[in-house]
């Protein structure tokens, strides 16, 4: 847990419901001004409150405890019943005469079975959104408590949507403070730490509660049941706090996008059902407006099947993802246009870290690179241009482990000689493999079927269960057949651009392979003529030869050279002859 970290725990009886309620704001609005302050809010169960309290270090609980002084008491509103302090010793010293001025007992913290993950202080103060767990035990036997304690910190602190975790004691009482970014992590950690059963041959479950927003604790309701847990519900409150992953966006005015930038870029898949055609429209234009000015997005396109829509979009790292959806707040939602339906963050694991907290608002699923990737390095335009990337969209869910980093390697490995393939990669999140790829239109996405078509090894081991194909109209009606037969959903390119584009092809790769057979003419005529030079190459090499042997000229290394380079070019200009030109 933090070195520092200080939590106050204070219960009261309510005496007086209508003089309660604007004391509480009061108290509230008081707190905001402490910079020292983490979070600060009122949790209430039938008649009793909680104020859910804590501070970066003992001389944060003394400024509040001073700053209150100003605000006042609750009076005749309510009546302090039970109070709390915990912290580390070294903080519980400091606050020792604090604490017996207001009759507070004193839990210190047991550092060894104790974690904080990293937060990121914030200037603004927020609603406050943490569920908090408070569980008090009797310890029977504190020899075999130390290892299941650590045991328990050591599971918790895997857990993505733990914030803290950690153990306080005070005499023969135990207590686990611990904190969640919501109701699923709680429901996580349940579950992460279900099969831990030796607390109950060292300790007594005293009291159990949970505390959180009412829409977070509507989800809990049966597993309080369960466990026998009082439920406390946000009355008031905020946090200045956020996990140090779901980083504040920096300004990227500085960026500097690479031509490898498609190698690690973050993807945002996002999926509405249209409510009202008219409004939509209209939004539409104003969020690709606002979104085109980004200098950290690489693409930004609305597809469309049916009465479903697909924000298909892509960023340089997390920072660009976290400063587009910020961006956004200030042209709003789609109100009563569209509902989203679903939404998904790809991309590096050591990215996806950074926007956990911002996907975790969302609701988005995190898919983590799982691949190796291939790329083709790009030409960056800086003012956009009309998007006309083509993607697929596969997802599989893995039955069997034991084969799929090979049939993965193998599908990256063979898709690395298409000329037309912009990106290929797995992203993986739980079970379920998402195959993200781009290709420059139609003919490529058709070329990489035809290329991987022997590659049956990944259907051993995860089974697919939805393909897209996202792209513009024209490219849409090529692959239409093809998706028909594979079971495959069409999504039309509707508006939108992207900040790069395809470097153009060397000469004699796959363009000129697919030219119409009325342009290829001049093209033919030329590569005969190069391929011409092999045989005078070959000529060239006997003459200077055998000038060697009969040591007649010194000038046979240099014809031997001119030789060998004119073979070179002919055989290479042979080989790339494309059939159709013959």
């Amino acid at each position: 847990m933090a070195s520092s970290l200080c939590t106050i725990h204070a219960y009261f009886h309510v005496l007086d419901e209508a003089l309660a309620a604007p004391i509480l704001k009061d108290f509230v609005e008081h707190t905001k001004d402490e910079s020292g302050c983490l979070w600060y809010a009122w949790d209430r169960s039938g008649d009793k409150l909680f104020c859910n309290e804590a501070y970066e270090d003992a001389q944060a609980v003394l400024i509040h405890m001073k700053n209150l002084e100003k605000a006042g008491t609750f009076k005749d509103a309510a009546k302090l019943t039970q109070i709390e302090f915990h912290g580390p010793a070294v903080e519980l010293e400091k606050l020792r005469s604090a604490a017996e001025a207001v009759n507070a007992r004193l839990f210190t913290e047991d550092g060894g079975a104790s974690f904080m993950h990293p937060l990121t202080p914030g200037a603004d103060a927020e609603p406050a959104s943490l569920c908090t767990l408070h569980a008090y035990y009797d310890l029977t036997d504190e020899g075999k408590a130390e290892p299941v304690l650590a045991d328990l910190a050591a599971r918790t602190k895997s857990e993505r949507g733990c914030v803290y975790h950690g153990w306080t004691k005070a005499g023969d009482t135990l207590f686990c403070r611990e904190g969640y970014l919501d109701s699923d992590a709680v429901l996580a950690h349940l579950s992460n730490v279900a099969s831990c059963t030796g607390l109950a041959d060292c300790t007594t479950l005293r009291r159990l509660e949970l505390h959180g927003p009412p829409s977070q604790l509507a989800k809990l309701q049966d597993i309080a049941q369960q466990m026998g847990a009082e439920c406390f519900e946000r009355q008031e409150g905020f946090q200045r706090v956020a996990l140090a992953s779901a980083v504040k966006a920096e300004p990227l005015h500085g960026l500097h996008l690479d031509r490898a930038v498609l190698r690690d870029f973050c993807s945002i898949h996002a999926y509405y059902k249209v409510t009202n055609e008219e409004a939509v429209g209209r939004l539409l234009a104003s969020f690709e407006t606002r979104t085109r000015a980004e200098v950290g997005c690489l693409w930004y396109a609305w597809d469309r099947t049916d009465d479903r829509l697909f924000c298909n979009e892509a960023y340089a790292n997390a920072e660009a993802v976290l400063a587009h959806v910020q961006h956004l707040e200030g042209v709003g939602s789609f109100g009563g246009a569209a509902q989203l339906t679903d939404i998904e963050f790809h991309g590096p694991a050591a990215e996806l870290e950074k926007v956990m907290g911002t996907a975790k608002k969302l609701g988005a699923a995190l898919f983590a690179l799982e691949s190796d990737v291939t790329f083709k390095p790009v030409d960056l335009c800086t003012e956009g241009q009309q998007s006309d990337l083509c993607t697929m969209h596969a997802y599989f869910t893995v039955e069997d482990e034991s084969g799929v980093a090979g049939a993965l390697a193998e599908l990256v490995d063979k898709s690395r000689a298409e000329d037309s393939c912009m990106y290929y990669g797995w992203t993986r999140a739980g079970t379920t493999l998402f195959c993200r790829e781009g290709y420059t239109g139609a003919a490529g996405i058709l070329a990489h079927l035809a290329n991987v078509s022997a590659c049956g090894g990944l259907t051993n081991f995860a089974k697919p269960h939805r393909i897209e194909i996202h792209g513009p109209k024209e490219e849409i009606a090529k692959l239409r057949q093809t998706a028909d037969e594979m079971g495959a959903t069409c999504y039309t390119r509707q508006s939108g651009f992207q900040h790069f584009q395809a470097r153009p092809a060397l000469l004699g790769t796959a363009p000129l392979a697919v030219a119409r057979r009325g342009d290829v003419e001049p093209w033919r005529q030329l590569f005969r003529a190069l391929a011409a030079l092999k045989y005078v190459g070959i000529a060239g090499l006997a003459v200077a030869l055998l000038a060697r042997l009969a040591q007649r000229t010194q000038r046979s290394g240099r014809n031997f050279a001119a030789a060998s380079l004119m073979m070179l070019l002919g055989h290479l200009a042979e080989r790339k002859l494309p059939s159709e030109m013959s």
